[in-house]
């Protein structure tokens, strides 16, 4: 599954911890777009909590879900044919993009190491510094807005957020329906396998 996405936070103002929620889940249209121009939509949910717990699911075209906690991750994907089995990928958790950025503006991200930052008008966007772009997975983050986003103080107040990751490649994602300080049931960033399904332990 390589369409990961990514998330934001907004710089220069004082924004405490409100801006990105402790929790949060929230409904996603994403575009991907290749270097090549070609486009590719996909529909979902994801859920977070802080810090390192993430549940991404896409459930259209090609339903998937990515479930990571700090100490271990899990992709399914389920048989495109009937009579195979289902694929389980397990593996240590590995600090993806959007966990390792969300956890890291968690407080706030006034006067960031991570990052420079550029307004302009309904924009903000953040350049990762050269030395920290591959840890994270991508270059940059531009977040939009529908006014001034120097007036933005909250997560939801943003309608876009298109990322550029380190190939080039961009990733357009919108938000919908975000519910924040969620309290997720037990076991919601965990995954159990069906006895019947294929598992690969990297």
């Amino acid at each position: 599954m390589k369409l990961l996405l990514g998330l934001l936070l907004l710089p220069t103002l004082s924004f405490a911890s409100s801006f990105v929620p402790t929790s949060f889940s929230a409904n996603y249209e994403e575009t991907l777009k290749s270097v090549t121009g070609k486009e590719r939509k996909s529909f979902g949910k994801i859920d977070y909590k802080f810090p390192g717990h993430l549940r991404f699911e896409v459930t259209q075209p090609n339903p998937t879900l990515f479930v990571v906690n700090p100490q271990k991750s899990w992709l399914f994907q389920p048989a495109f044919v009937k009579g195979e089995k289902d694929q389980v990928t397990i593996q240590k958790s590995s600090n993806l993009p959007i966990i390792k950025f969300l956890d890291s503006v968690k407080d706030g991200v006034e006067q960031s190491k991570l990052f420079t930052t550029k307004y302009n008008k309904n924009e903000v966007t953040l350049t990762f510094v050269k030395t920290i772009q591959k840890e994270m997975g991508f270059t940059e983050v531009v977040l939009q807005a529908n006014k001034d986003a120097k007036s933005i103080k909250e997560l939801k107040g943003f309608e876009k957020i298109i990322l550029t990751k380190v190939d080039g490649s961009k990733t357009n994602i919108r938000l919908i329906d975000i519910k924040e300080n969620v309290s997720f049931p037990p076991g919601n960033f965990e995954y159990k396998p069906s006895a019947n399904a294929k598992i690969t332990n990297q």
